[in-house]
């Protein structure tokens, strides 16, 4: 099952609660989420949303609504990874921009979601240092992974997931498979992203800000975790 709740930030009052089939997809069930929000005439509303909500569609929407999100998005999605690139080294040791409560560094800067959005959007960017490492270590750890299976079906018909053509450039001769090759850009910049990510808000504020609201999503998830096991 999937549980969509809202309630007063103010007072913390229930206002709605919706239980769906867990088999429907976040981005499709959000608009129906929408429009039974907007059919009983509740206005200011924002919602914190995770990854899975993404879609220029669902941002449309929200627009027509008129109502505000904070949404996280992957550091390695292709719409973010290159504002991150770009803004590398400004700010993951600039005490100004720390955010001590979750021992992060975070900067904001405005940019437009997709390529014909009309509105800028506030994207705040953060690098955490113990993300940094794991995140490597892990994608490390899978490379050696895939390595060691490579090497062990070499000369044998085999076909390889895509996920591997991503790192590596495969050769096959006749369905068998001879041989690899690191996809070095691919791998360098991937292991330059790892301990980064973003939060987009319709509204303006802090890094710190919008950190914190995204945080306060997690008490009612662990919650709802619970019940769930």
């Amino acid at each position: 099952i999937n549980y969509s709740i809202a309630y007063d930030m103010t007072n913390e009052k229930p206002l709605l609660y919706e239980s769906y089939p867990g088999s429907i997809v976040d981005v499709s069930q959000l608009k129906y989420m929408l429009e039974k929000i907007r059919g009983y005439g509740y206005k200011k509303i924002g919602f914190i949303l995770d990854r899975g909500y993404f879609s220029k569609a669902n941002i449309q929407f929200m627009d027509s609504c008129d109502y505000d999100f904070v949404m996280m998005v992957k550091g390695r999605a292709s719409f973010v990874h290159g504002l991150i690139m770009e803004h590398m080294g400004e700010f993951e040791s600039k005490r100004a921009c720390s955010i001590k409560a979750y021992r992060t560094y975070g900067m904001t800067v405005k940019a437009k979601l997709y390529a014909d959005d009309e509105t800028d959007r506030y994207f705040h960017i953060y690098c955490k240092a113990k993300k940094q490492a794991s995140e490597r270590a892990r994608l490390e750890a899978d490379l050696d992974r895939m390595e060691a299976e490579m090497d062990r079906i070499k000369g044998r018909e085999y076909k390889l997931p895509k996920r591997y053509e991503h790192y590596f450039k495969l050769t096959y001769h006749k369905d068998k498979f001879y041989g690899y090759e690191e996809r070095e850009d691919v791998i360098e910049r991937e292991l330059q992203l790892c301990g980064y990510f973003a939060i987009v808000t319709s509204e303006k504020m802090t890094a710190s800000e919008a950190l914190n609201l995204y945080k306060s999503r997690d008490i009612s998830e662990k919650l709802f975790g619970s019940d769930k096991t």
